[in-house]
């Protein structure tokens, strides 16, 4: 039931900062790195084996130059030199899949590397037992090696680096209608080289990510802007959270060469930006004042088909305060007169007037009968008037009375 119109400011906003914390872009890989791990596979083919290969942050490689040159042990450093081609970069991608072991499917991805470099690349030879004398302890492996260093001539295309960048054009936090949270303005994500990207909001427990008509999710697509929402109950005086943003994109293959005189190495590496955004969100509550609402007067109209009498309501200072004309009422003879600012009802609420003082409005109800407010220096001279027309009434009933009774003795 709506008992009276609102067109007041919330009864508190949220100033929010925003530090942008640009977290370092982790684009294709790091500049160096650090072989960690070497092993000879089994001899599949002939009397070749390879090496597994790991840089120190668990990534696998795998040599790039040929059967011939030296392996490198554990320890060496290495430095990112280029980005290897697309057909290489097939191999990295397909060769896991080349077999159900995975042992298996390693040699043939190594295999397939140097046999396609070699064709394509200017590569080094592979010599005749590996391409076709020597003996293959698992059948067909040659084959799939030949295979997947076949497909890789039709691989085109680059990968496109990963960048995100986030921005919000105003930084205050509003409470929502129903008061149960505090909601950033529109972030909007610039995001490259990725058709999605990740929010990822800690700090605040229960504060998410959600979408501007309201869905509450963690993944958006790369053209999607989003908002913030914090619990109002998470929020004293100040809360902060960060909010960082996040995509992934097609993996980057990169060729590192060594501090000494061993085989450069290849590998496929993460393709992804984050940027992180700290909100430190401060609630400031305005000056309020109050209005109560009092229904004065003899005149109560049955309850039942009559809206309850308000009670106290409280507001910003300086809100420009809108009444409606009247309650509404199922009364089938009775009606609201409207808000007053003073008890003998005189000084009618002029709508728009801004709050700045605690304020008491009084109302009253018509329903066809005089209605008797309490006596005010402002109403004094009324209620005069009205008692000396009542004691004049009272002595004229007297007096008719008397005059009926001396002319029925007669």
């Amino acid at each position: 039931m709506k008992m009276f119109k609102k067109t007041f400011s919330l009864l508190c906003v949220l100033l929010m900062s925003i530090t942008f914390v640009f977290m370092g872009t982790v684009s294709a890989a790091s500049n160096t790195a650090k072989l960690a791990h070497t092993g000879a596979s089994p001899k599949y083919i002939g009397n070749t084996d390879v090496y597994n290969l790991k840089f120190d942050d668990g990534t696998v490689v795998y040599c790039y130059d040929g059967a011939d040159v030296t392996w490198p042990p554990a320890g060496v450093s290495y430095t990112r030199s280029k980005a290897a081609s697309a057909g290489v970069r097939y191999i990295l991608e397909h060769g896991s899949s080349s077999h159900q072991n995975s042992q298996v499917a390693s040699y043939i991805t190594q295999g397939a590397i140097w046999w396609f470099r070699a064709d394509n690349e200017g590569g080094r030879k592979l010599n005749e037992e590996f391409t076709t004398t020597g003996a293959e302890s698992v059948t067909g492996i040659r084959n799939k090696i030949i295979a997947l260093a076949n497909e890789a001539k039709s691989a085109s295309g680059t990968v496109t680096d990963v960048t995100v960048d986030i921005a919000i054009k105003d930084a205050d936090m509003k409470l929502s209608d129903d008061k149960n949270y505090y909601v950033s303005e529109e972030f909007t994500a610039t995001v490259k080289g990725a058709s999605s990207y990740k929010v990822d909001v800690t700090g605040v427990t229960g504060a998410e990510a959600m979408t501007t008509s309201g869905n509450v999710k963690t993944t958006f697509n790369a053209n999607e802007k989003f908002l913030i929402r914090i619990p109002a109950t998470a929020v004293n005086k100040t809360a902060s959270v960060n909010v960082k943003v996040s995509a992934s994109g097609n993996k980057q293959a990169y060729v590192y060469t060594p501090s000494g005189s061993y085989q450069s190495v290849v590998g496929l590496f993460p393709n992804e930006d984050s940027k992180t955004a700290k909100l430190t969100a401060t609630v400031k509550n305005k000056d309020q004042v109050c209005v109560d609402y009092v229904i004065v007067g003899n005149v109560i109209p049955d309850p039942a088909k009559t809206d309850p009498t308000p009670g106290k309501n409280c507001y910003d200072k300086g809100t420009k305060y809108d009444q409606e004309k009247g309650l509404t009422t199922r009364q089938e003879n009775c009606k609201f007169i409207g808000w007053h600012t003073k008890k003998d009802l005189t000084g009618k609420w002029t709508n728009g007037t801004a709050l700045n003082n605690d304020l008491t409005l009084y109302g009253a109800w018509d329903c066809g009968t005089p209605i008797v407010v309490p006596a005010t220096a402002a109403n004094t001279p009324l209620v005069i008037l009205g008692v000396g027309l009542a004691a004049i009434a009272t002595g004229l009933v007297v007096y008719f009375k008397r005059e009926k009774k001396l002319n029925a003795n007669k």
